[in-house]
């Protein structure tokens, strides 16, 4: 008969997600994660396999909690779409600032960059997250269009995409000595571009 676990496996991953965003994949060692963790190898090896995968599940948690969060604010109807986008893009700084103030950049953004992205398992995550995105702006900006609320002539599925490329060089810009002032003139850039 097996042992129950000692410790709380989504604890546990909550830990490895923040020490991978802290090092990245390629530098974060086995033995670094499992510290982080507070468990050893085997439990580490048991719970949730190879440094890959975990690493995967730690993208698929960063990604559920993102659709909790962020992209809830885009997921509700609101009477005015121009100002829902722009608290959107104002959480969006505002987490890209906190993380720079961290010493690191947006999860994400910085897996699409680092070369761990050669993985396939872990480039379709990338993949499937950046055509989430553009799926719940495209959403957003088609309800919008049909309450005659975006500028004339939108097309949504091109305006979801360059609101997707704004939203990622956001996440870039923020890990310079930028600033806020700067990155609030981006995202109102941008949301004038579609209302």
């Amino acid at each position: 008969m097996a042992r129950p676990k000692e410790f709380d496996p989504a604890k546990a991953l909550d830990q490895a997600l923040e020490a991978f965003w802290d090092q990245g994949y390629e530098a974060a060692s086995v033995q670094g994660l499992c510290s982080a963790m507070g468990i050893n190898r085997g439990s580490l090896y048991d719970t949730f396999g190879d440094k890959e995968t975990l690493f995967t599940a730690c993208m698929d948690r960063f990604r559920a909690l993102q659709e909790q969060g962020l992209y809830r604010i885009l997921e509700r109807r609101e009477e005015d779409p121009q100002e829902q986008l722009r608290l959107f893009f104002d959480a969006v700084v505002e987490s890209s600032l906190v993380n720079f103030s961290r010493g690191r950049g947006c999860f994400m953004t910085n897996t699409t960059l680092g070369s761990s992205v050669r993985l396939p398992s872990i480039a379709q995550r990338v993949e499937d997250y950046h055509l989430y995105t553009e799926d719940v702006l495209l959403r957003f900006l088609e309800d919008a269009s049909k309450r005659g609320l975006t500028k004339d002539g939108l097309q949504p599925r091109e305006a979801a995409r360059f609101l997707l490329a704004i939203k990622q060089g956001i996440h870039v810009t923020a890990r310079t000595e930028a600033g806020r002032s700067m990155l609030e003139d981006v995202c109102r850039m941008a949301v004038n571009a579609v209302f």
